[in-house]
Formats: structure tokens, sequence, C-alpha cells
């Protein structure tokens, strides 16, 4: 169905993938909101006024084109058997249906011819490409183009017509719009002949391979089409599939794929403008037609023509019901939770009166059901599966551009989370701690790339790499930056992902959610092993678990055993716990193909202790499944299991669908606004200061879902040696399942990290129910307890749960990574977490944040200053000056730990930085004045220290407050010289800076341990 993969049309151009064609695209990304008085939206104007025919002749000429005038001249092609010898015609309908275009092929030397179809010159197309293959996540959709054909004597011209700026109003403000936003000529090619069908026939091979650099930017580089073969050519009534496989610079065999679909219109069909209070996907332009700047910019939601047969009755089935098929590729075992998932939405259709809304059928090889349909034939929408080992789950759509019509979909679905269950390395450690960065923070990254988790978490193998990596990346940004990226800052944190967006509609294309999945998978697995709750012969259900201290016999460690009948499995995975996952993620993905997008901040409607109820089992605990919502495991030994993943949908879903599908009044329905339950925030606002806009947390109060993640962590870390790893296994499995343990343990200081100097944030207007302010801090209180919170879980030795026992265990698999250190990183990886953290909580962006909530209340309220948050911290990391004297220290038995020592060291390089600095934002010298009083006490405390232990001081503590103190004291000498900081960006490829190095040449001059090397 128009290639393997659909995205959802946000209005936006072909960005990414269809890079060469920048300055070409019409569509626009405008956010924003159309007035709460609008009326309803009336069949949008498509101005398609056409380039003219000088203008076109004169750019043909330029190519070398004939340059005649619209009509075509004398028809003196060679005859169509000449040019169509040993050509063979594709046909692809088993219906026998006449195809959209006819198309023939010659294998031998990869050569493919088109005739476009009757009433081709009034007609308009959609062409998307896919990510090639020989790219991570090929078959990904790539990008579209929106264009119609037009002839010129013997060329034939494809043409974008202006889609972002349109006029409604009267016939001059319509004139003088086609005047000044013309349509643009994508490409041209020659008429090789006229076909059977006598329509123009051109060389297909010649446009999609020729010029593919064109459709796949630098992706295509070198493309050799002496070398090109068809790997695909299908034909079907409303669309054409053709790919290519071809050699590229360097020799990379890749494949481009290309789907041309009819868009055809559809009087019936009334847009629906879009409102910010509900989140959905968008097509946007601009109607220079009025004058109002809240009513230019106009926008319609992304939704199918799906409404009553019969609007009287109140409740009716759909004219046309919008019929997904699972196709056979899913395998038979998971089928049903697949459908179960899809026909989840049922019930929020049913809400406006749809009955049986959504159906499901099953393709299935065996019996032949459904087998004459094809996958990309645009007729039908599927429901696809990839064995390919990669956690990867999507559900993209293809809307019309100009009324945001959705026109069909397909969704794609692996199994690589699901393999998680039984391994998981430390990948998504980098990913988890990025969570919740944004623009700002990410540019300070890279300026300051040795405190970016990517690196600092990155193997120590790799670290060089990565660093390069990200050094030749900030490069390529140059003075752009990251400027406002709609990409979703999970994707930035992955350097394989960002290289995918850079190709990849990120919004509408790649959906991560399976890759939370992954890491939750992982977690279940070695939650499951270590309480017991795996044994294959004796498997408990979930809603039959009693609390951990009541489950059934005691063995003779004094473990207490499940007694429950088998249950199935699926893969290895009791079928409880995988299958719900599934329809969870199916669900999540059916919703972006009705035109739904993310909704991060509805994981806070509930609270732990409710969720885990007997009366919440089988219904919503969260507001929306367009969440990330995390598994759902219960610490509480007295609480009641609740369910691991949702079941069905929220309310929201509900309300969005009132919203986009309904028939009733929207000025009605947006009043549910200020309905707690109707909470919003969506990709943009996970980089905002709402600590609720998050993937991935939990509950109402996030600081009772962190606790009981560290719980959980506490939990398997203390069974990993006698639960998880069994007699017979291999010990690299205790390094893997403690490598699980500190990701859930990252998972969760960022979450609790993001409340600093955190706002919620709801989206309601004035007037709306309830007078909501759409700004509302949060409170002191929280605001300490969430930065206790990530001191007490990264910066003492203990909150690692690290034993000689188990560091002499966690080793590694030398058949899978033959060159690797068998020991285990100690040093390297807790400094790695420690200085991630440390990044969370004292990166510019949090700094200012919380200096400017201090006006946010009077000054008679309660407010967490940052004088507070600095010394907060300070005390937490220098702890150890508070006991110097009176104890006999060795260097088996230091005053300072060495995990200690590492995160004092990453501590005074913070305050070195904010002490310098000399950035552009007014909070920067009030932060750099604070920073030099704190650095200030602390060569006071340290010099005490020293004194005071002299004597019983361990030679590691002394050297080490030897050099702290050396070192402060001439930075702080040097604090009045201005010298801004230089940046990875201006420094020459290669000369990246080691880690704990200053920023500026003030900072490096002042360096003694810098100095020595």
């Amino acid at each position: 169905m128009g290639g393997m993969y659909k995205r959802i049309v946000l209005g936006a151009s072909a960005a990414g993938a269809l890079a060469a064609l920048a300055g070409l695209a019409n569509y626009a990304i405008a956010w924003g909101e159309p007035p709460a008085d609008q009326p309803k939206a009336q069949q949008p104007p498509s101005q398609t006024d056409q380039p003219s025919a000088d203008d076109i002749r004169r750019m043909m000429e330029r190519r070398g084109g004939g340059g005649g005038d619209d009509n075509a001249g004398k028809d003196d092609f060679k005859p169509f058997a000449e040019v169509s010898k040993d050509y063979t015609q594709v046909v692809s309908t088993a219906d026998g249906q006449p195809s959209l275009f006819n198309i023939w092929t010659r294998e031998r030397d990869g050569q493919m011819l088109a005739e476009l179809p009757r009433g081709w010159q009034s007609q308009k197309y959609l062409l998307a490409t896919t990510t090639p293959t020989g790219e991570l996540f090929a078959g990904l959709q790539a990008g579209e183009v929106y264009f119609y054909i037009k002839r010129y004597d013997k060329r034939i011209a494809f043409i974008m017509p202006n889609t972002e700026v349109r006029s409604t109003g009267d016939r001059e403000s319509k004139d003088s719009i086609q005047n000044h936003f013309t349509d643009r000529v994508l490409v041209d090619v020659p008429i090789e002949c006229m076909g059977p069908g006598g329509q123009p026939v051109i060389d297909l091979d010649g446009l999609f391979v020729g010029q593919a650099n064109l459709f796949y930017g630098g992706l295509a580089a070198g493309a050799n089409p002496r070398l090109a073969t068809i790997s695909k050519a299908k034909a079907f009534p409303k669309n054409i599939e053709a790919a290519f496989t071809v050699p590229v610079a360097g020799g990379q065999i890749k494949r481009f794929h290309y789907s041309v679909s009819l868009l055809e219109e559809n009087p019936g069909y009334q847009p629906r403008v879009a409102d910010e209070r509900v989140g959905y996907f968008q097509t946007t332009f601009r109607d220079l037609g009025k004058f109002r700047d809240d009513q230019v910019d106009t926008r319609y939601i992304n939704r199918w023509h799906l409404e009553k047969a019969d609007p009287k009755l109140k409740m009716s089935p759909p004219k046309e019901p919008l019929i997904y098929y699972v196709e056979h590729t899913v395998p038979v075992r998971y089928r049903r939770w697949v459908k179960d998932g899809t026909l989840y939405w049922n019930k929020a259709f049913e809400a406006v009166g749809i009955r049986d809304a959504v159906e499901v059928y099953y393709q299935d090889k065996s019996t032949g059901a459904h087998m004459d349909k094809d996958p990309e034939d645009v007729r039908y929408n599927f429901i696809r599966w990839l064995s390919n080992d990669i956690g990867t789950a999507i559900g993209p759509s293809r809307a019309h551009p100009i009324t945001g019509q959705i026109l069909d979909a397909d969704i794609v679905l692996t199994d690589g989370w699901i393999r998680h269950f039984w391994y998981q390395s430390n990948e998504l450690l980098p990913q988890t701690a990025m969570e919740g960065m944004n623009a700002e923070t990410l540019a300070w990254l890279d300026e300051r790339p040795q405190w970016d988790p990517r690196v600092r978490l990155a193997p120590p193998e790799k670290r060089a790499q990565v660093l390069a990596q990200r050094q030749a990346e900030a490069a390529r940004r140059g003075i752009y930056g990251y400027g406002s990226s709609p990409l979703d800052f999970t994707v930035l944190a992955n350097p394989e992902l960002q290289r995918l967006s850079q190709f990849v509609n990120t919004r509408g294309g790649l959906c991560m959610m399976s890759d939370g999945m992954a890491r939750d998978m992982a977690i279940a697995g070695l939650y499951l092993e270590t309480a017991g709750l795996l044994d294959l012969d004796e498997m408990a259900q979930p809603g039959d678990r009693p609390p951990r201290g009541e489950r059934g016999d005691k063995d003779d460690k004094g473990e207490k055993k499940d007694d429950k009948p088998k249950e199935d499995t699926l893969d290895g995975i009791p079928e409880w716990f995988v299958g719900p996952a599934l329809a969870h993620l199916t669900v999540h993905e059916v919703g972006h193909t009705l035109g739904l997008r993310h909704n991060f901040k509805s994981s806070s409607i509930y609270s732990l202790s409710e969720i885990n109820s007997e009366g919440m089992k089988g219904k919503a605990t969260v507001g929306s499944v367009m969440d990330y919502t995390p598994v759902n495991i219960n610490m509480d030994d007295k609480a009641v299991q609740g369910d691991y993943h949702m079941i069905g949908v929220g309310p929201y879903d509900m309300w969005a669908i009132e919203y986009g599908y309904g028939s009733g009044d929207l000025k009605e329905v947006l009043k549910k606004v200020s309905d707690p339950k109707n909470t919003y925030a969506t990709d943009e606002d996970t980089g905002g200061p709402d600590p609720l806009a998050r993937r991935y947390d939990f509950a109402k109060d996030p600081l009772d879902y962190a606790k009981a993640q560290m719980a959980l962590a506490n939990f398997s870390r203390g069974k990993i040696l006698d639960k998880f790893v069994k007699d017979g296994e291999p010990w690299v499995k205790a390094r893997r399942g403690y490598e699980i343990t500190l990701s859930t343990q990252m998972a969760a200081v960022n979450i609790m990290a993001n409340w600093i100097g955190g706002v919620d944030v709801v989206r309601d207007r004035k007037g709306d129910p309830g007078n909501r302010q759409p700004i509302t801090p949060i409170s002191a209180e929280a605001q300490r307890a969430a930065l206790k919170f990530c001191i007490d879980n990264s910066f003492p030795d203990q909150a690692f749960g690290l034993t000689p026992e188990l560091l002499n265990r966690m080793t590694i698999n030398k058949d899978e990574t033959p060159d690797a250190e068998p020991t285990w990183p100690i040093h390297d990886r807790i400094s790695g977490i420690q200085a991630s953290v440390m990044t969370m909580v004292m990166n510019p962006t949090k700094l200012r944040r919380v200096y400017d909530a201090e006006l946010y209340s009077t000054a008679d309220k309660d407010v967490f200053t940052l004088p507070e948050m600095l010394d907060t911290i300070s005390k937490a990391v220098w702890s150890e000056l508070d006991n110097a004297g009176g104890s006999k220290f060795s260097a088996r038995q230091p005053m300072i730990s060495s995990l200690r020592r590492n995160l004092q060291r990453e501590y005074i390089d913070r305050m070195i930085d904010l002490t310098l600095q000399t950035g552009t934002s007014p909070s920067t010298r009030s932060i750099a004045a604070l920073a030099s009083a704190k650095l200030t006490e602390l060569v006071g405390k340290v010099d005490n220290a020293i004194k005071s232990g002299d004597g019983s001081m361990d030679p590691y503590t002394k050297s080490h407050l030897g050099e702290i103190k050396q070192r402060v004291a001439k930075v702080l000498d040097a604090q009045y010289i201005y010298n801004p900081s230089t940046t990875v960006i201006s420094q020459p490829a290669g000369r990246a800076r080691p880690f704990g190095a200053e920023q500026s040449e003030v900072q490096q001059q002042f360096n003694p341990d810098h100095a020595q090397r």
C-alpha cells in the first residue's frame, strides 16, 4: 500500500530524504490555534495556478528539452511496438481491474516504461519514497511530493502545486495569490512514444534511477544506472509501486522504492478545523484572504471520512467502515492480540454513535482468505509484521494535502521489542538520560561533549568514536544549531535514530513507543525471573497473583512459591503478559492512523494506589493510549497487582474521537478541556518545563512511581546471582541483569530531575470551565523532594548496590564481544551515570528555569530558589568534609571513596564552568556569582578538612583535596578575566577535549591536572 510504509501527512514538506527538494516544497508546518468562533470549515480551494508556458519552455530549453507550446506538436514518435520490444506488461491485480499507469518492464537491463493514465491532464498524484536498503530501518517512509502532470511538446513536466499559501477571499485576492505564489516544476522527462491507450509513455527507470538524487539527496549520490535492476514493479487501479536496486558511491548496493498514487477529490468530505487543545496531525496553509493574524494560519485535522450510514439514528453503522487486514506475516500466535488492540477503538466510535466503525480481518495463507489483496494496494489498509530483531512499531497514514482527509494507512509491527524480554544491553542508558532535554540544552552539550550522556555512557572502547561523531554532527549544524527542531529528542539521543531522522519525517512515520517497550520487556523479564513468576511449569496469572508476602509455600530457602496452574506462553513469555502488551502497542499505532498525535501527559490522571486496585482491573489506567506508558510492576507488598499493561482506550481518547469524528457542537466538545482526564501534551512539549509532559513516566505523583522503580531495581539486584542466573548459564547474564537495573535507576532519576524548576502547563483558554491558569509552578516541597531523590539515588556509593560478589561475576561473552574487557568498567560507568545526573540538574536550561520561577509567586510564598538548590547539591557532594577529623583513614578505607572523588571532580568542573560562563542569558551573571560564592566557601571547607585531618587522612583523599584547593583558588583569581568559551564547532576536526577539560582558555590555564598531561 504505497510501499511498505505510509507516513502521516502533516502538511509538511518532504524533508530529509527529499532534501534536494527543500527549496521546492510547498507544505508548511505551522502549529497554533484557529479562533474559537471560526465557522464550520468549508471545502478549501486548491490554488493550482500553473506556471506559464514561456517559463517552463525556457526552463526545459536550459535542460535540453523541447520548447514547444502547451499543445503537443506533431506526434512523430517511434511506434510503441518498437520502443517496447522485449518488454513485459505488469499485471498485479487479481480481479483484473486496469491499473493507474500501464507499466512494462525489461528485466535483463532494468528498464521500465510507464504510460500515463487517461485523464492525466486533470488529475493530481502523490509520489512517496521509502528509506532505502543499506540504512537502519530500511523501508520506513521517507517523504512525499504532491504533483500534477503537464505536457510541453515532447516533454512531460511533473509540477508541484502551491498548497502552502491560498485564499478563500474575493476574486482579487485569489488572483494576487496566483500571481505571487506559483507552482514549481519538480522534474521534466522526454516522451518516448505514445502508448496503446493513446497516452504519452515515459522512461520510468530514467526518472527514478537516473535522477534518484533528486528524491533521495545524498543517499543516492553516485548511483550507477548501468547496474540498476528492477526489484519491484506493481500496478494497481489507484497506485503503482516501483523499486530499483542500484550501487551508489562506494559500491554499496541500495534499493530505492517509489510509490505513485492517484489523489481523488471527495466533494462530500468537510475539513475540520484543528484546535490546540486536542491532538491531531494537521494539514496547514496560510489563508491570505483573511486579515486577522489569528485566522491567517489555517489548520485542518487529519481524519478519515467516517460517518453514520443513517444520521437520524442515535447508533448507526458507518457508511463505509474502516477496515484493517492483519497480514499473513503476523504470527498466528499473536494475531488475536493485534485484532483486539485494533478493535479497542470501537468503544470510542460507539460513543459518537457509530457502531462497528472499525473492522478487522485475517489474511491467511493456509486458507487463502484475503490473499487476493496486496498490502501495497492503496485500496486496503494492512497491519504487517517484520521479524527483523529491531524494536520498531509505526502507524503512518497518508492524507490529502488540501483537505487533511486520510486516504489509506498501514501499520508495521516488529518482533525486536519482544526479544528484549530475554536480552537487553545498556544501549538505552544514553537515551534514558537525554529524556526531557530541549534544543537549548542539546546546543550546550555540543559545546561541552565531556558532559554529554551520549558520550559519558558509551562503552569505554567506543567513546572516542562517539565523541568524534558528536563533534562532526555539531560541526554540520554550525550556526543554525537545533533551532525549533520538530524531532523527538529521544531520537536525537540515539545516534542511529538521529541519522534516520535526517531522511524520515519522525513525527509522522517513526513512533518510538516500541523502543521504550523493549526496555520494559527487559525489566519485566528480569523481575519475573527474580520474583519466581517465570516458572514455565507453574505459571501464575497476574490477576491471581497474591501480594509478595503471601506467595504460596516456602521453599527450603525461605522463599515463597506460587502454586498456580500452568499458563500458556508465547515464545517462552507468559501470554498474560506479552499478549496485552502487544494489544496496547497496536491500539497506539492504530491511533496514529486515525490522525491522533502523542499525548505524553495522560499518564498522570490516577495515583499508583488507584491503578493497583481491584476496581481498576480491565479499565483504563492512563488518559490515553497515545502516551508511552511503562509496564506497571507493583512493588507494594500489601497492594493488588494491577494490569501490567493498559486495556482498551482512555478518557482522552474518547474525547479526541468525539472532536474529530463526532457530529455534535465542537464548542461544547471543547469545553471538556478542563476535565483532568483530558489533559494533553505532545512531542514538542517533552523538552519544555512541564514535568508531566514526559515519556515513560507514570501516575499522578511520579515520585511514588520513581520510588517504586528504585524498589524494583534494588529487589532485582539482590537476586541476580541467586535467581536470575540459573545453573549452566553464562555469568554474562549477571552483567546484563545488573545493567537492566541501572537503566531502571536512570529512568527514575530522570523523571524526578524534570520536576526541578518545573511548571504545570494546561492548554485552557480564557472562559473555559474551571478558569484554570495556563501556568502553575511546581510546589517548592515537590521540587525539594525531587532533588533529594536524584541525589539519594545517584550520589552515594550505596545507591548502586555493587558488591565484590557481584563484580567478580559480571563478565562478558567472548563469542559476542571478543575484544572487550572481561571486567565491568566500574568507575567509568558509575562516573558516567553521576555525570549524567549532574547534567540533568545543573544544565543552563534547568538553572534558568529555577531562577525564573522565583518570580512566579509573591515574596511571602515558599519558593525553591537557585541558592537553595546549589547549596543542597554542594552539601550532598561534599558531606565528607563535615566529618574530616577524629578517625584514622587508609588507602583501603579512605575518607572519600574513589566513586565519590570522581563525583566531586565532576561537581568542580561544573561549578568552574558556571563561574566563568559568558552566555547571553540575563541569568548568566547571577548564576556565575552564586557559583563563585559556592567555590569560595568550598575552598575554606577543604582547607579546614586538610588541617583537621592532618596525620589521619589517607593519601587518596589528601592528594584529591589538595588538587581541588589549588584548582579552585586559581580559577577564583581569574574570575574577572573575560574570555568567551570556545566550542567544539570551531575546533579542527579530531581535536576533541579530554574529559574534565574546562571550556575556556582561562579554565584550561588554571587546571593543574590538565597542565600535567
